[in-house]
This record gives structure tokens, C-alpha cells and sequence, in this order.
């Protein structure tokens, strides 16, 4: 009698076993899926951001559509410590900082003021993801839609609060201030810079 309840319990716990381990695999896969969509969207992008750019020379080469491009495209944006180079919309929206950095706030390019560029932090070498690995006196370059080049020097490099908008103020100098987000910590990475010569 014994045995008959002992064979019983032991097929119980092999069932639940094996509907757990069916559940563990259905588990997995999803997150196989999941992980593989999430870079396929990251890759597609990245590729926008590619076409945008090779879209902006070609037009400049032509003068195709210049009044349009005016509107839409602040310039670009090179970094070469980082190996960055993207084109930079002239304003600012959710779908538009997924595709390119973006102008957050401030003046135009070559007005005296601070011109604040927002990228998000993708944590895999684009956008903004290695903004914090400037130094003091690196270079930043902002190239407008007609080719000229606006040569800017790091001199500052911070943490802060999501909600500080200090960053933002005007001054009477010409600046730039980098924008984008520490995920680890949920703050803003910011990068202060200078025009050297102007």
C-alpha cells in the first residue's frame, strides 16, 4: 500500500517537474524573441540615422530642398575622440530623439548663446552612449546645412537631476551643452563646451 502511494507522489512531483520545465523553455524562448526584436529596432535606428546623414550630403551637394532641410536639420554633429558623427534635428520630439540627436533648447547655430543638444544613451557606442568619456579640451565640432564648422572645447563634464534645467540657461558666450542620460542611475550625463574661435 505503501509503495502504491509512495509511485503516486513520485509521479505527481515528475509531472509538475516536467510542467516546469515546459514552462522555463516557453520563458526562454519569449526572451529570445523579445532580446532579438529589441535589436533589430536598435539596428533599424541606427540605419534612419545613417540614410538621414547621406541624405544631408547629397542634398547639400545639390542644394536640393534647401528651404525644407533649414526647417527640419540643425547640421551635424562630430566628435571624433568618440567616433561620433550624426546629423542633429532642429527641434525636438520622442520619435525624432530615437533617430538622431536633437536641438533641446536655445540659440541657433553661430548666435551668441548656449545651444543645447539632446541624444539618447543607447550604452552600445551610439547617440550620446560615450559622451562622458570627454575630457577637458576635447573637441566637439557642429557643422551648419552650408559647410561651415563651429569648433567647440569641453570645459566641463557633470552629473545631475533630471529635472535641473539650470543647464539650459542662456549666457552671453558661445556654448554648447550635450545632453543624455546615465541609465545606471537615472540622472543626466551633460558635456559644457566653448566655441574657440569664432
Amino acid at each position: 500500500m505503501n509503495q502504491i502511494l509512495f509511485n503516486k507522489k513520485n509521479n505527481k512531483l515528475k509531472y509538475i517537474f516536467k510542467i516546469q520545465f515546459m514552462i522555463s523553455i516557453i520563458v526562454a524562448i519569449i526572451l529570445i524573441i523579445y532580446i532579438a526584436i529589441s535589436r533589430n529596432k536598435d539596428e533599424n535606428l541606427e540605419n534612419i540615422s545613417k540614410i538621414i546623414n547621406k541624405n544631408i550630403k547629397i542634398s547639400s551637394i545639390y542644394e536640393v530642398q534647401k528651404e525644407s532641410r533649414e526647417e527640419s536639420i540643425l547640421g551635424k554633429i562630430y566628435i571624433d575622440k568618440i567616433n561620433l558623427e550624426y546629423s542633429v534635428f532642429n527641434m525636438s520630439n520622442e520619435d525624432l530623439l530615437k533617430i538622431a540627436p536633437c536641438k533641446f533648447a536655445g540659440v541657433n547655430l553661430g548666435e551668441i548663446g548656449n545651444i543645447c543638444i539632446a541624444g539618447h544613451n543607447y550604452n552600445d557606442n551610439r547617440f550620446f552612449s560615450k559622451i562622458a568619456e570627454l575630457d577637458i579640451k576635447d573637441t566637439i565640432v557642429l557643422e551648419d546645412l552650408n559647410g561651415k564648422k563651429y569648433e567647440y572645447t569641453v570645459f566641463d563634464i557633470f552629473e545631475t537631476n533630471e529635472d535641473d534645467i539650470s543647464v539650459l540657461k542662456a549666457t552671453k558666450k558661445y556654448e554648447l551643452t550635450l545632453i543624455t542620460c546615465n541609465n545606471s542611475n537615472k540622472k543626466r550625463i551633460i558635456v559644457k563646451a566653448y566655441i574657440k574661435e569664432y
